[in-house]
């Protein structure tokens, strides 16, 4: 067998996590890295572009392309789950918001014994990580890694949702960001001067010619090498060949929701009955991974418009050629925007103790195949989305087999608890009403969903059983806690194992309540500083004697 490589540490991931991870352990030119992503550099056009989102998600390179098994209170429908399969994972390919979420989100986790993880211990990483030059004041700030914006190009009817939303009992707010996370507001985005700030642009791309630090695309990581119970590193398939490589101090999983419990799993690493009904060998029996999977489950509203009214016919045709233009010599346009121009934070309930849900507002609507592809619709719409963001629905994932190529099963059980179905039945109320109100209220001809016909409690609710879906936020996988069920610890450090974490969207206890991508770039800043405190240097006599034991790590 060749000589295994050896680093200091091994990133299993290249998505938004893994970048941050990168960046900030290089900092140290000692410590040598290797970052392994499964999919390619992030070479796509379409990457740059913020609305080119709808190119990426069924992308059959870029894009996972999972799918979870029949949702039971979604009348047996499999959800399609895009994912990034790209340098930059999930934020290459999304819809480029930004919301941190509300205090009560992370003081929750920290009530769950995760200590050191409360509002008041996260905000400073994200006053560290964000540059946010929409705001004024002291809430401005120009030093961090993640540009955050409103969008330049504003379609006259999103101010006029905006408008709406006031005027229908939602609070103004000018910074969703800022001190307080309730109302309604323009879209706060990561992107600067119209181009997508993926944590490849942000936290990869200026520190990619470090010579301590070495990024391999096209590697799909297998599984974690283990002696005992000891993580000492990382089998993974690139150019056609199986490979090896050592891990002097730590393997760190950043694959997401889905590739880091699946990894786990692979390498011996879970609910003990089951990996033996794979014929895994069982290396350490952690029953929580793979369990508290949860997710955003979204319903959209579309109403028809006149023409000028909507920025379908803008976004076809000649019309878009002229936008594509306008976009690569300027950065100007709708071609600039992310998925969405508008958002409100609310309260399903007005007596709740904080937002429980996100609403979206496009100029715009989109006509999706069987397959899950996005394209342009032929008519004027426009559309209100509304994703319920504080679940207490919980699913699973599981292997489907002991093949690394092949998905795990993944059932989120949306709707499963009924206070998640109340919640997004009263958002779907709330963005019915503010497209019942004035100025926004005159500019609409019609609603095509749910319809005019679609009335009654239960009509909604059959209505949401049928067309529901996800807001791309899978989580909580390898959920961080002290009860018998957590993956990893306060310091993300896999309970049972040495020298491996996990840090990604997968170790969150609870989604925050709005989208996660925000709080993953946080939990990446957080970790790094973790393992940084636990560092020691690697002596010589240390070094020898774990590559000699190199040889004793079997396939």
């Amino acid at each position: 067998m060749p000589d295994l490589r050896s680093f200091d540490y091994i990133i299993v991931g290249g998505g938004t996590a893994a970048c941050v991870l990168a960046n900030r352990l290089t900092e140290d030119p000692a410590v040598r890295v290797l970052m392994l992503e499964a999919g390619p550099e992030p070479t796509s056009p379409w990457i740059k572009m913020p609305l080119a989102m709808g190119k990426l998600f069924t992308h059959p390179i870029l894009n996972w392309g999972y799918y979870t098994e029949p949702e039971a209170q979604l009348n047996n429908r499999a959800v399609f789950w895009p994912r990034g399969r790209v340098l930059g994972g999930s934020s290459s390919i999304n819809g480029s918001a930004y919301v941190r979420g509300h205090a009560e989100d992370y003081d929750g986790w920290r009530r769950l014994g995760n200590v050191g993880w409360g509002w008041s211990d996260v905000q400073p990483y994200f006053q560290k990580m964000e540059r946010r030059e929409y705001a004024r004041g002291e809430s401005r700030s120009g030093a961090g890694m993640v540009a955050v914006n409103y969008p330049t190009y504003v379609h006259p009817i999103t101010r006029a949702f905006i408008e709406a939303g006031v005027r229908a009992g939602l609070p103004a707010n000018d910074d969703l960001n800022g001190a307080s996370s309730e109302g309604i507001s323009l879209m706060p985005n990561s992107v600067r001067k119209g181009v997508r700030q993926s944590s490849v642009e942000a936290y990869l791309r200026p520190v990619r010619s470090r010579r301590n630090l070495v990024v391999e695309t096209s590697a799909f990581a297998r599984r974690v090498l283990m002696q005992g119970r000891k993580a000492t590193g990382v089998e993974y398939e690139r150019n056609d060949t199986i490979q090896k490589a050592l891990a002097t101090r730590e393997v760190i999983l950043a694959t997401g929701a889905i590739g880091s419990p699946q990894i786990l799993m692979l390498s011996g690493i879970g609910p003990g009955r089951h990996l033996q009904e794979h014929g895994i060998p069982v290396v350490v029996d952690v029953p929580g991974v793979g369990e508290n999977l949860h997710d955003h489950v979204y319903a959209t509203c579309t109403c028809r418009t006149a023409p000028e009214n909507s920025l379908n016919r803008q976004l076809s045709g000649l019309r878009v050629i002229g936008h594509a233009i306008s976009y690569y010599l300027a950065k100007r346009g709708p071609l600039t925007n992310g998925a969405s121009q508008a958002t409100a934070l609310a309260r399903a309930l007005p007596d709740a103790p904080c937002p429980d849900l996100q609403i979206v507002f496009r100029p715009m609507s989109y006509v999706y195949d069987k397959s899950a592809r996005i394209s342009a619709d032929p008519v004027p719409r426009i559309t209100g989305g509304v994703a319920y963001v504080r679940p207490k629905s919980r699913g699973r994932l599981l292997l489907k087999s002991a093949d690394p190529r092949q998905a795990p099963a993944m059932n989120a059980n949306y709707l499963s608890v009924a206070s998640d179905e109340e919640g997004l039945l009263a958002g779907v109320k709330i963005v019915r009403r503010i497209f019942q109100t004035e100025p926004i209220k005159s500019l609409i001809l019609g609603e095509d969903s749910p319809g005019d016909a679609c009335r009654t409690d239960k009509d909604l609710r059959d209505f949401l059983h049928n067309t529901a879906i996800t807001f791309c936020h899978p989580s909580g996988t390898c959920k961080m806690g002290q009860d018998a069920m957590s993956v990893v610890d306060e310091r993300l450090r896999v309970r049972g194992v040495e020298s491996l974490r996990v840090i990604d969207a997968s170790i969150m206890p609870a989604l925050p309540s709005s989208g996660p991508a925000p709080a993953v770039f946080m939990i990446a800043e957080k970790g790094a500083d973790l393992i940084k405190e636990g560092q020691s240097p690697v002596t010589t006599s240390e070094g020898t004697k774990a590559a000699a034991s190199a040889a004793s790590i079997r396939s």
